[in-house]
């Protein structure tokens, strides 16, 4: 079940005690103060999934502590791990200040004292992970704990993907039952991989790591296949990953990532065009609808991958070879 919190339903002098109190909530008990303006403005919607806390604050600029008091009266033990959408900031614990700009993860002990400070509007995903998921020594924590990890690539690459991917799930209503032990599974193994690897010079994912990458790689193709836009340059983005290291997970497939997501079109469009339902629309409308912007380019392609152009085969009525998985337009 989402929560939902809004300093929208209360008035100026009673937002910053509800702010806060929204915080402690849905995250970790912090104290709240504002930053240049009168009232503190937030939003946050927040899920459980499998005893991990996920969710997205927007808000306006504020200081967030965690002080010893507050460790000493709640005793959470819990690894806060956010991924910085929006603004910028600045993250202190153990001594380390680390400043975080849009696009970075941090991770904070929350047994420990730190500081979050944001001089302007700040938009945030976050996933609260309890500490006893996360079979690691206290020295390993000390060392990947109130720092920045610029996701580019890697492990801290995955960790921001899986952080964003958990949060629009739940955001969306559309995480099943079932499926939440093996989503939580998947960010605490990410998340201790990331901590075990912290203060090396290359971060390098292990295969299990790099499988499920893949696997959420894939179907993210496959649902925005009529998106013109797609290409691997949006994908790696999408992913919180470079291009260089989205090219080097499929190196071990078939066909490049470019190249995989014009096959899965032209099947599509294959398959569409032989479809009764779909008599009266145009072959142009047909390749438009998967992704093609161009006609003539989407001619060019068809004829050379099948030896006969989309004219031909609409009307030869050809049987397609094989189904296209998960290739479903939104609409």
């Amino acid at each position: 079940m989402i929560q939902a919190f809004s300093t929208d339903i209360k008035p100026p002098d009673e937002r910053t005690d509800y702010w806060t109190d929204a915080v402690g909530k849905a995250f970790i008990q912090l104290e709240v103060r504002t930053r240049g303006e009168a009232t503190i403005h937030g939003t946050i919607r927040r899920a459980c999934v499998a005893g991990v806390q996920v969710g997205s604050l927007e808000a306006s600029p504020q200081r967030m502590t965690r002080s010893a008091p507050l460790i000493a009266a709640d005793g959470d033990d819990s690894l806060v791990v956010s991924l910085q959408r929006t603004g910028t900031g600045v993250a202190t614990q153990d001594g380390r200040e680390a400043p975080v700009a849009a696009g970075q993860l941090v991770i904070l002990d929350t047994r420990r004292p730190y500081v979050l400070d944001f001089a302007g509007p700040v938009r945030q995903h976050v996933a609260t992970v309890p500490r006893e998921m996360v079979d690691l020594p206290d020295s390993a924590l000390r060392l990947a704990t109130g720092r920045t990890y610029s996701p580019g690539q890697g492990i801290s690459g995955i960790l921001a993907s899986y952080v964003n991917g958990l949060v629009t799930i739940t955001d969306n209503c559309i995480c099943a039952p079932a499926p939440k032990e093996f989503l939580k599974q998947g960010i605490v193994d990410v998340l201790t991989a990331l901590i075990t690897l912290e203060g090396n010079v290359k971060q390098e994912a292990t295969p299990a790591v790099e499988a499920a990458l893949l696997l959420r790689l894939r179907t993210y193709i496959r649902s925005h296949l009529n998106d013109p836009s797609l290409c691997p340059a949006s994908v790696a983005a999408a992913h919180h990953i470079s291009v260089r290291y989205l090219y080097q997970l499929f190196q071990g497939e078939p066909l490049t990532v470019g190249r995989w997501i014009q096959r899965l079109r032209l099947e599509a469009c294959r398959r569409d065009l032989v479809r009764p339902e779909l008599a009266g629309q145009t072959v142009a409308a047909i390749a438009h609808r998967w992704g093609f912007a161009s006609h003539a380019h989407f001619s060019r392609t068809f004829r050379a991958v099948y030896g006969s152009s989309p004219a031909e085969w609409r009307q030869a009525g050809l049987p397609q070879a094989g189904p296209v998985p998960d290739a479903v337009p939104r609409s």
